[in-house]
């Protein structure tokens, strides 16, 4: 027999937040646990004026759905009062109690339960959502948990100094939105439905007091700026700008792919080696017979004064296109047909120096260079000795590494570089005047950008624009239509990074909803989670 001390404690440990009333039975029926209450004679106050009552008018039943019981679903059966209110200038006459901590207005869920609810609603949407209650707190419906998402108030958006703007697919390359974000809280205020000056330019409006503004080089966002907030001081996004310029780079060593092939080797005929696939292997088939018919006929129409878009109108070929083949030789064109990096690359050339020493079974192979790290699976490995059995004993091919790679070696730190790529690095430049023009500029840039000297980028300009370097010119030119922010970026601490991370976070929301989201829950499910 349990007494009622007991009963009591196990209350408390089952049951802690049925402060306010006084459970008077509980009954186990099928799945659920039914819990049977009565409220205490405690005063309540008025929802309209405030005003606590205990004078009753009459009592009422009411069932209130709760969290789970020992892996049941639990109702709260529970009988409540109605009160007078005695405030005479009070426009509600009667009312019914609400038990703080259990129960809300117009709610058929104790509040512990909407909360729960309300987290995995904002946190998987509406399907996910669903299914994962049904295991926890008893089943829900998806159309329930996106009317608990909608019915949630939205932050207040308060006073903004410092807020950083960026753009979001709806549908990449079609639809565009704007997010907004407190550089000082880190956290998104508001989403926009379009991607405008006009857009941007009501927002500052409608929320005055902003003093910077991050963002990236967009022109209509530089314009709703202008428009909306003309005192506030525009910073450039620092990573777009080394973006910006990388691209540029690596443009110029694709034009001189070239240069990036290292000295041939002589030919080795002493032990019998592995064949090296060649990084470099050259578009064939019917992509390389397009690309030798177009480039010509490129080049002529160039020549008779036609312009890139005519060219690209008349030959159904995009801009970029056409002003590729216009700067880039067809040996250069033909070669940038270059070979995917593989998760075995790494491991190459251990497997070669085993391959030379006789080894040749596959599982061992494997073996070994699993230890060293590899996280491929054997087949891998057996294609690769495969295609060493049967090309045989070649000719070492020379080494060329992708512009993207030796750009990467140009815009990173140079203290980060191995003792190989730096020796790369250099030998490239050595070959190709142009490269080493673009790889001074390049470090000289990203240390005026790293080092937030500003002031130095006026002296860098000019001498960018002077290179003879076409592609590092244009980057100069475009520095120049948003100067003062660009200035401001490469001077002041202030870093577009957290819209960066909140347009992430923005994705995988979206992308949990399978873009079936209306923009309504796409802003609340960004803006009430955070």
């Amino acid at each position: 027999m349990v007494g009622d001390g007991a009963v009591e404690a196990l209350r408390q440990v089952l049951l802690p937040h049925l402060v306010g009333v006084r459970v008077v039975g509980v009954d186990g029926v099928g799945s659920k646990v039914l819990v049977d209450a009565v409220t205490e004679e405690d005063p309540r106050p008025c929802p309209v004026c405030g005003v606590v009552s205990v004078r009753v008018h009459s009592r009422y039943r009411r069932v209130v759905a709760d969290l789970t019981v020992a892996g049941r679903s639990a109702e709260l059966r529970l009988r409540g009062r109605k009160l007078f209110c005695d405030n005479a200038g009070c426009g509600r006459r009667i009312f019914a109690e609400q038990v703080p901590g259990l129960t809300a207005r117009y709610q058929r869920r104790s509040i512990a339960l909407g909360e729960v609810l309300r987290r995995c609603a904002l946190a998987l949407g509406g399907r996910t959502a669903a299914r994962l209650c049904a295991g926890i707190v008893g089943v829900v419906s998806r159309m329930t948990l996106l009317r608990i998402i909608r019915a949630l108030p939205m932050p207040d958006v308060g006073a903004l100094t410092v807020i950083g703007v960026d753009e979001f697919a709806f549908r990449k390359g079609r639809r565009y939105g704007t997010i907004l974000v407190d550089m000082a809280t880190r956290r998104p205020v508001d989403l926009l439905p379009e991607a405008s000056a006009e857009a941007l330019a009501a927002w500052l409006v409608e929320h005055p007091g902003t003093e910077v503004i991050c963002r990236d080089r967009a022109g209509y966002f530089a314009e709703g700026a202008r428009r909306g907030a003309p005192e506030a001081t525009n910073v450039a996004d620092r990573w777009h700008l080394l973006a910006n310029l990388t691209a540029a780079g690596e443009r110029v060593l694709g034009r001189k792919r070239s240069c990036l092939k290292d000295k041939e080797p002589d030919r080795v005929d002493a032990a019998p080696q592995p064949p090296v696939d060649p990084p470099d292997a050259f578009f064939h088939g019917t992509l390389a017979l397009r690309i030798t018919r177009q480039h010509p006929q490129i080049r002529h129409m160039l020549e008779q004064g036609r312009t890139i878009s005519a060219i690209a109108r008349e030959l159904h070929l995009d801009r970029k296109t056409v002003r590729r083949y216009a700067r880039t030789d067809l040996d250069d064109l033909l070669r940038s047909g270059v070979r995917r990096a593989s998760l075995i690359d790494p491991f190459v050339s251990h497997l070669r120096r085993r391959w030379g020493e006789g080894c040749d079974n596959a599982t061992v192979l494997y073996s070994e260079i699993v230890a060293l790290g590899f996280g491929g699976s054997v087949q891998t490995v057996r294609r690769q000795l495969q295609h060493w059995r049967v090309a045989g004993v070649p000719v070492e091919a020379p080494v060329v590494i992708t512009p993207r790679k030796v750009a990467g070696w140009i815009m990173g730190r140079p203290d980060e570089l191995d003792d190989d790529e730096r020796d790369r690095l250099r030998a490239i430049t050595e070959r190709c005047e142009e490269i080493a023009v673009t790889t001074q500029l390049a470090a000289e840039f990203a240390m005026i950008l790293r080092q937030l000297r500003g002031d130095e980028l006026s002296d860098w300009a000019q001498r960018a624009e002077a290179c003879g370097v076409r592609e590092i010119s244009a980057f100069a030119i475009t520095l120049r239509r948003d100067w003062d922010a660009v200035v401001a970026g490469l001077s002041l601490s202030y870093s577009n990074g957290p819209t960066e991370g909140n347009v992430n976070r923005l994705k995988t929301i979206k992308r949990a909803m399978y873009g079936r989201a209306g923009f309504d829950l796409l802003r609340r499910r960004v803006l009430a989670t955070t």
